[in-house]
């Protein structure tokens, strides 16, 4: 005969109950030498109380399970007369999963850019997963990819969910923006997610980015250290008057290259090339800004009759010898006469700003005029009015003075007929 019960069952607790039987008295009783278990006998029934608890599960993560527990334990029946009854009860204890599972601190992962033959095979890291539970349950990890936290980095990882092999499956450029503006510099995590069927356990493992000196300068805003947000700067452009020299004003007011590599722009090299060519010796880029040394009506002799464009392209050169991309400066150089000699305009990169500006001048000299017209016309209108008031008042007293001297004339005929 077998009994079953679980290996939660505490001490004193029934784990098994008999059919009910005619019996009024009791005829079985336990008769091993080392009890674990008491038959009682209640209202027609058998029970079997355990008398200490059972527990398979180790203490210790590291313990290795012991063989699933039972334990045999004798009954014997008493009869007046006749030789006794005697059977063997087996006791099974079932196992039940009572623990979640328990890591272990997991590695450090490190992974380089560059050339990385993938899928990468990085640990196992199943064996860093125990459960107190035996015998032990069947543990699937699997990877928690949350995209709102910027220092996950889930996507550049697998697992194998029936080995618990983890690897890298994307490739790390420390130089993209993901990394420069959201995940970090410095790395981020992984969550593992371990489950055994009812529990659930998390653990992030640590991820460190290895950068190699692999990439080129990057023009930004002198203001900024990354290439984030509105950092990078790819042209400038400016407009200066002809007769200007020293510090050409811009927008943002300087620009500087940076390794993403180094961080350490004191290693840069920066060369100049300008067109035309004949300028190359009156700018100079100093300090993160274009400066003329001398005017380039100075230079020309004022010669130039015309507007013209100096084309100034700038490149920077790190550490590692690379050079960066070409940037771009362009100065509109504006010959009309002009009451200043400071430089007359800006603009950052987009030459419809510098015809915006132009528009806006326009713009106010064409309002000025307007106004002026006015001005003239509204005068104009006021002299004519007063002017037509004069004589119109004129034309009046004239009218009073013909009538006079009408009336004069025809008394003076009455007066003539009545003497005659």
């Amino acid at each position: 005969m077998y009994v079953y019960f679980n290996e939660t069952a505490a001490s004193g607790s029934v784990i098994f109950v008999s059919n009910e039987t005619k019996a009024i008295r009791k005829e079985w009783s336990l008769s091993s030498y080392d009890p674990r278990v008491a038959l009682t006998f209640v209202k027609g029934t058998y029970q079997v109380v355990l008398l200490s608890a059972v527990d398979l599960d180790v203490a210790n993560l590291g313990d290795i399970c012991s063989p699933p527990e039972q334990f045999v334990q004798r009954i014997t029946c008493y009869r007046n007369g006749q030789d006794p009854i005697i059977h063997w009860i087996t006791f099974q204890v079932q196992p039940v999963n009572e623990n979640p599972p328990e890591a272990d601190t997991l590695p450090e992962i490190r992974i380089s850019e560059g050339n990385v033959s993938l899928p990468l095979f990085l640990y196992p890291l199943l064996d860093y997963f125990k459960d107190r539970d035996c015998p032990k349950e069947r543990l699937v990890l699997s990877i928690s990819k949350n995209s709102r936290n910027k220092k996950d980095v889930g996507e550049y990882f697998m697992i194998n969910s029936s080995t618990g092999f983890l690897s890298q499956v994307k490739h790390f450029d420390y130089e993209d923006t993901e990394i420069q503006c959201n995940l970090g510099k410095g790395g981020g995590f992984v969550k593992i997610i371990a489950e055994d069927g009812l529990y659930k356990t998390s653990k992030s493992l640590s991820v460190t980015f290895i950068n190699i000196d692999d990439a080129p300068p990057v023009f930004v805003n002198s203001d900024c250290s990354t290439v984030c947000y509105k950092c990078p700067i790819l042209s400038l452009s400016a407009i200066v008057h002809f007769t200007y020299h020293g510090p050409i004003l811009t927008n943002p007011p300087g620009i500087k290259a940076i390794d993403l590599d180094t961080e350490q722009s004191n290693i840069i090299d920066y060369n100049l090339d300008i067109y035309p060519t004949k300028y190359k010796d009156i700018i100079r880029f100093e300090d993160g800004r274009f400066v003329l040394l001398q005017s380039f009506a100075n230079f020309s002799e004022y010669k130039k009759e015309s507007d013209f464009t100096v084309i100034v392209t700038i490149q920077a050169t790190g550490r590692n010898g690379q050079t960066s991309d070409n940037f771009s400066f362009t100065i509109y150089v504006m010959v009309a006469p002009n009451s200043s000699s400071q430089q007359t305009s800006l603009s950052q990169t987009d030459e419809i700003m510098i015809l915006s500006q132009s528009t806006k001048n326009i713009i106010i000299i064409v309002l000025g005029v307007v106004v002026v017209l006015l001005s003239v016309a509204l005068v104009y209108a006021i002299y004519r009015i007063r002017s037509q008031k004069k004589k119109a008042k004129d034309g009046e007293t004239t009218c009073s003075y013909e009538e006079v001297k009408r009336n004069t004339v025809t008394n003076e005929n009455v007066y003539a007929t009545i003497q005659n």
